[in-house]
């Protein structure tokens, strides 16, 4: 069953994609870079980094914001840490995962240490989407995460095995090994969701490293159980006591990467459509926290249920401030919007004490909308007894202007002005470059 996966994987190549599958590969990619530099600095970064530091671990592979090369493995891994620090990174909303922030530096690192082309680079990049993204399908079944099981952490290694093994240019069989092997790795808890912790980032390393080390041993002739994933002691009955579906695995529809958005909003999916409505109704209204009484968030059963989500606080740090609808809108209303420098006030009296008074309640005509939207309702009731609402019908992905735009804000604090419209010219033409590095080498600072 996962041969026939692999073999999919194996038949990718630039000329047979569509032109809005190459464009949708670049914007992806482009967001990455943006949504990751913000989170250059944090300590997990740091702490990943210095890890690999302690193995004195060498290379050529950059790290992104930071004058420091390493090894493929060891640059992949930090450059996952940093990319949902603020959780700036798309969404595949059928496997609840953020393929992006694991997929895309797994292959950046590994292509830079083979020198691979900018159309080897989208090659391997589409596949990892696509191993992520079909595997998700059959593992991630409805109630999933309500134990604690990330989705995203569960099948990130399936995304990083199939974006290695395509860029080491893999046969079917060899791809059916490596993403077996990495399937021995899917874990992953959402503790963080309350405690605040960055462990959630560190998670995304696990997956990076582990899928590209699982993509080589598998190169080098190690074998994975083929039927890891349906057989009776694989991970679909393993993780969920029943069996899946695994007809995702052959489908011959359009690409994973096709079926994902990119984020508006610093925050869990789960939670933008607050965010949305809080901010629509900030700038409508000039709601003012001192005026609200009482706030109710209208949202779908997985919505209020998903760890972290119905959160009053206080907010132990920026990761438990993002998951939570009640710090959603009550930064809008406090700061006016729901970005970067509002998440930073997670501490911030004011925020914390409005928190206190906004409830998750699961809305009927949320929920009617069924799973192909991802709305919400927002309804604020005034001291003076005024109430106020907003319905958001479904999640406003960013624009492609919107993701050229969060690079540049981004990396002003990195690049010249003259090297982000390089970086962003770069990615539009990637599939003119002979050499990878030629974008790499544009992502270490210049400031």
């Amino acid at each position: 069953m996962l041969l026939q996966l692999a073999e999919r994987l194996e038949k990718i190549t630039f000329d047979k994609l569509d032109k809005k599958t190459a464009k949708k590969t670049k914007i992806a990619i482009m967001n990455y870079i943006g949504g990751s530099l913000p989170g250059a600095d944090a300590g997990v970064t740091a702490a990943e980094k210095a890890m690999w530091e302690s193995f004195c671990t060498t290379g050529s592979c950059v790290v992104i914001g930071h004058r420091y090369r390493t090894s493929a493995p060891a640059a992949a891994a930090v450059n996952a840490a940093m990319g949902q620090v603020f959780l700036q990174e798309d969404c595949h909303e059928k496997t609840l995962s953020h393929p992006g922030v694991i997929v895309i530096p797994v292959a950046l690192a590994l292509g830079q240490a083979m020198r691979a082309s900018g159309r080897k680079f989208i090659e391997a990049v589409v596949a990892g989407y696509e191993g992520q993204g079909r595997i998700g399908i059959g593992l991630i079944r409805p109630g999933f995460p309500q134990n604690g099981l990330r989705p995203a952490s569960f099948v990130g290694p399936f995304g990083a095995a199939s974006a290695a093994a395509k860029m080491l240019g893999l046969d079917a069989a060899g791809i059916r090994d490596a993403v077996s092997v990495a399937g021995n790795t899917a874990a992953g808890v959402m503790e963080f969701s309350i405690s605040g912790t960055e462990d959630i980032c560190i998670q995304n390393c696990y997956s990076a490293k582990n899928g590209m080390m699982a993509a080589i041993e598998a190169k080098h002739g190690l074998r994975g159980a083929p039927s890891i994933l349906e057989g009776r002691f694989g991970l679909g009955i393993a993780l969920n006591d029943v069996r899946c579906d695994w007809s995702s695995l052959a489908d011959d529809d359009d690409y994973v990467i096709d079926d994902t958005f990119i984020k508006i909003y610093p925050g869990c999916g789960h939670v933008l459509p607050t965010a949305q409505a809080a901010v629509a109704l900030v700038k409508k209204h000039k709601i003012k926290a001192e005026d609200v009484k009482r706030v109710v968030v209208g949202t779908k059963p997985g919505g209020k249920a998903f760890p972290g989500c119905d959160n009053k606080g206080p907010f132990a740090g920026t990761i438990s401030a993002m998951m939570s609808h009640q710090f959603m809108a009550a930064s809008a209303i406090v700061t006016g919007n729901v970005d970067i420098a509002a998440i930073k006030r997670f501490a911030d009296p004011e925020i914390n004490a409005l928190a206190e008074r906004i409830f998750v309640e699961v809305d009927d005509e949320v929920t009617a909308a069924g799973h192909e939207k991802s709305g919400g309702r927002l309804t604020v009731e005034k001291n003076d007894g005024t109430v106020l609402t907003d319905y958001q019908e479904d999640t406003v992905p960013q624009s492609d202007e919107g993701v050229r735009q969060r690079l540049a804000v981004n990396g002003r604090e990195y690049f010249s002005e003259s090297r982000i419209e390089k970086i962003i010219d770069t990615v539009e033409r990637l599939e003119e470059l002979d050499d990878i590095n030629d974008l790499a080498d544009l992502l270490e600072p210049d400031k």
